[in-house]
């Protein structure tokens, strides 16, 4: 029997009205929760999404169906590890460019908190080269515990795992907030900033990565591009980031693409994948990391309060 998936006017504005501009030929909203549920988990011969429309008013690209909070945590709570993951290396030259972008523009001082820091890689810049006072880390994988409790070593930490549980942190206490591609999973991001808001001093800095569906891989590859997937109910762009940011009164500070650094057999494969082959093993050309700015933006932004 099919699942009922979730209507959603847009997550940025409330609007009803929207065109369609990204469809698969299977449309996910129209297929049995089953089936997606391996299609999630990577084991698919055709590409199937939930159609992502424009939406009339503030152009933010989302989608109208999708899975519920419930879909979401059976379905996160069984996705299999990834075997063929970037290297340690190139993860930490990709977080330290962003890190280094936040320094740019802050002074890296007060109370800090980042959503969803996995192991903390970017976390460790900030110990190594900020001087905040107490570090709140929210991540809801527990078996990470262990690893980010030796990245803020020495200094007054709490970890919570939970990313919707803003309790604990004293209200006005964080001057600099971290988000690195969370913001395109949440089903309500709106809502979930404007959740934090009481927790943060005046003229905090947040720092957000997302995917931007304006770039020019997007355009290539069109539907094939892989941040179209059962995991993303909506994309940011430039633009659409800084209106998001506005109706939060935040200002923006600053705005770029992002370099990210990848094994060269990792771009491979998943070049291959957006072309509709799907090969799981190709030569690893001595495990040769390379820096792109591949679809990605960085944006700073200050809460005006």
């Amino acid at each position: 029997m099919k699942i009922d998936y979730i209507k959603r006017n847009c997550p940025i504005c409330g609007s009803k009205s929207s065109k369609e501009e990204i469809y698969s030929k299977s449309r996910a909203e129209k297929t049995e929760f089953s089936l997606l549920k391996e299609i999630w988990n990577g084991f698919f011969k055709e590409k199937i999404i939930f159609t992502y429309s424009r939406c009339n008013k503030c152009k933010t690209l989302y989608c109208p169906t999708f899975f519920s909070n419930k879909h979401l945590e059976e379905l996160y709570g069984q996705m299999p590890a990834n075997m063929d993951q970037v290297p340690l290396s190139a993860l930490k030259k990709t977080q330290k460019g962003y890190f280094d972008f936040l320094k740019k523009h802050s002074d890296l001082s007060g109370n800090f908190l980042e959503v969803g820091p996995d192991i903390g890689l970017f976390t460790e810049n900030c110990v190594k080269e900020g001087d905040y006072q107490n570090y709140w880390l929210l991540e809801p994988n527990i078996s990470v515990k262990n690893e980010l409790k030796s990245v803020v070593s020495g200094k007054e930490s709490s970890i919570i795992h939970e990313m919707f549980d803003f309790s604990k942190i004293p209200d006005n206490s964080i001057s600099t907030v971290v988000i690195i591609h969370v913001m395109d999973h949440l089903i309500d991001p709106l809502e979930y900033l404007e959740s934090m808001k009481k927790k943060l001093k005046k003229d905090a800095k947040i720092l957000i990565v997302t995917h931007d569906e304006k770039s020019i891989l997007r355009k290539i590859f069109k539907i094939k591009w892989p941040p179209f997937c059962l995991q993303h109910p909506q994309l940011f762009n430039l633009k659409t980031t800084e209106n998001f940011l506005n109706r939060l009164n935040y200002e923006i500070i600053a705005q770029d693409k992002t370099k990210n650094y990848f094994k060269i057999s990792f771009l491979l494969k998943h070049l291959l994948w957006g072309f509709g082959l799907k090969i799981n093993s190709v030569p690893n050309f001595f495990g040769i990391t390379v820096g792109l700015k591949l679809g990605n933006i960085i944006t700073v932004a200050k809460y005006n309060g």
